[in-house]
């Protein structure tokens, strides 16, 4: 009989631990409120994770960033979950300090949280944005709350209409999407080309996409059509196959250098995106986060040198690549009520700094900010500029760059903050910007490592990184018989391109558009040959 009693009883015991695993006998409850600086509830993005599982509320919109899942919260959430322990992550945008803490739950369990803000851009004239979301407006709409984004855009045309991301009912191209109170002018016809003359972004579409989406169609079709409709063009990287042409036909606005290369606390090594077209002498890049970064930069100066004026973009392809909407950014300059397509407009003109981190702020000791044109009167005289650099993890380099080189450089910061006022001489018509990076410290060294797949260790998918970094679109200075910036290596490394491009399009274009494509790889050929002999020899 005792035996028959004890036998019962680890019976019930293993029935009772099993359910408290399961959760189903004895639950606990997390009621979390997390405020903003005012003490208001705040809509953010929050993981409550044990070791093996993410927990979220019942009906959030959630957000998968390997390993874990998150939830968009209107700032005030109700979760179940078995009694332990849990880590607590919070994280609002780049402008609030993040949130990491174990909590213990035993029953029913209130946790409020007020979140730090560590800048506030609108207060300096900001607003911001980025260029590369996949989802749909009802998903979006909470992110975009969560992420402190002003405005929104909604990829609905991915290779064609996107099925998984339907464009919702009625014909206004903007809509105001709201969550816990707070509203985000989103543009929802925007489109995606993305095959192998290179990934285009389409945004501000006044309706969806009329072409039908075809491999062998250069993408210059659709942005000629996108523009003359009144749309933003944006290219993934200056390294595409198609970006030049189309930018000398003056058919690209903005061109990313926070592209969806980086995303939360990883990034892609890439280096076979060096020489896309094969060009003879192109650098290759390595597979390092610094390696990745830079390849952004220097492709973008090369077009630039060409005599081009491109906004600094930003974008993550959030909804496909692992990391929150909004991770990369821009910030641009524009009025407190501005609209969307004022939004647009600004960002086209450069009047914007691109992040994943730190906040940059570049101008002249006279005000001119990126995007302007400033004369250059007298190449003698000395210009000042004035740079303020922000960030919530500490700041590692910070550099000046004349079209395309370093001219003035920091290193090793390891602060938060920096002014500097740097003089230069500039000899000839130049662009300047300003560039940084910094460590994001904020994760131990065994929570970083779960950022890299599972994979094939030979060839992971992503890597682990700890990079921040920020960059502005150039300001111009130019003398007063001289239009455009440029730069003789970078014209003929840009002629070179044009011919692997022709050669590229015998192969890839159809028929029916290969003559015509040809044509115009010929005529933007044309424009670079009669800029060389105008260009500087360095």
């Amino acid at each position: 009989m005792e035996k028959l009693r004890s036998t019962a009883a680890i019976r019930l015991a293993t029935w009772f631990a099993m359910c408290l695993t399961c959760g189903s006998v004895l639950s606990g409850e997390l009621n979390l409120t997390i405020e903003d600086e005012y003490g208001r509830a705040t809509p953010c993005r929050v993981l409550v994770s044990s070791p093996s599982k993410s927990f979220i509320p019942q009906d959030a919109t959630t957000l998968t960033l390997f390993p874990d899942t998150w939830f968009m919260s209107p700032g005030v959430s109700r979760l179940e979950l078995p009694d332990g322990q849990y880590t607590l992550r919070i994280e609002k945008g780049l402008e609030y300090r993040r949130v990491l803490q174990s909590i213990e739950i035993v029953g029913t369990k209130e946790k409020s949280v007020r979140l730090e803000r560590w800048v506030n851009m609108r207060e300096r004239g900001y607003a911001c944005g980025e260029n590369h979301v996949h989802m749909d407006s009802v998903n979006l709409a909470s992110m975009l709350a969560a992420e402190g984004l002003d405005y929104g855009s909604s990829l609905t045309w991915w290779r064609g209409p996107d099925p998984e991301r339907p464009i919702p009912p009625g014909d206004e191209p903007v809509r105001q999407l709201e969550f816990a109170g707070r509203r985000a002018p989103t543009s929802i016809f925007d489109a995606e080309l993305e095959y192998d003359w290179g990934a285009a972004y389409i945004q501000n579409m006044p309706q969806a996409m009329p072409l039908k989406a075809e491999p062998g169609r250069p993408n210059i079709d659709y942005l000629r059509l996108a523009v003359e409709s009144g749309a933003t063009v944006h290219y993934q990287g200056g390294w595409s196959r198609e970006v030049l042409l189309d930018a000398l036909s003056g058919y690209v606005h903005v061109v990313n250098i926070c592209n969806n290369n980086f995303g939360l606390h990883r990034f892609q090594p890439r280096s076979r995106y060096s020489n896309l077209l094969g060009v003879d002498g192109f650098p290759v890049y390595p597979d390092t986060d610094i390696g990745m970064m830079q390849l952004n930069m220097d492709t973008y100066y090369r077009l630039l040198n060409c005599g081009l004026r491109l906004a600094a973009g930003a974008g993550t392809a959030c909804g496909v690549k692992k990391a929150p909407v909004g991770y990369n950014r821009s910030y641009v300059q524009v009025p407190q009520r501005a609209s969307l397509k004022e939004f647009n407009e600004a960002w086209q003109q450069g009047r914007n700094f691109v992040t994943n981190g730190p906040i940059l702020l570049l101008q002249t000791a006279r005000g001119d900010r990126p995007g302007t044109t400033v004369p250059l009167v007298d190449p003698a005289n000395s210009i000042e500029l004035r740079v303020e650099l922000l960030s919530d993890q500490p700041l590692k380099t910070f550099e000046i760059i004349v079209n395309g080189k370093v001219v003035h450089s920091k290193s090793s910061i390891d602060a938060k903050v920096l002014s500097e006022v740097v003089t230069l001489k500039l000899e000839a018509s130049s662009w300047v910007a300003a560039r940084c990076t910094a460590t994001d410290d904020f994760l131990s060294a065994d929570q970083l490592a779960r950022y890299e797949d599972d994979g094939n260790p030979k060839a992971p998918l992503a890597k682990p990184s700890r990079l921040r970094f920020a960059h502005t679109s150039p300001i111009y200075f130019l003398q007063p018989d001289q239009r455009e910036v440029l730069n003789r290596q970078s014209i003929d490394e840009g002629i070179k391109m044009l011919d692997a491009l022709a050669r590229f399009a015998e192969k890839a274009a159809d028929a029916k558009y290969r003559p015509d494509f040809l044509v115009k790889i010929s005529q933007a050929r044309d424009i670079l040959v009669q800029k060389s002999p105008f260009a500087p020899q360095k």
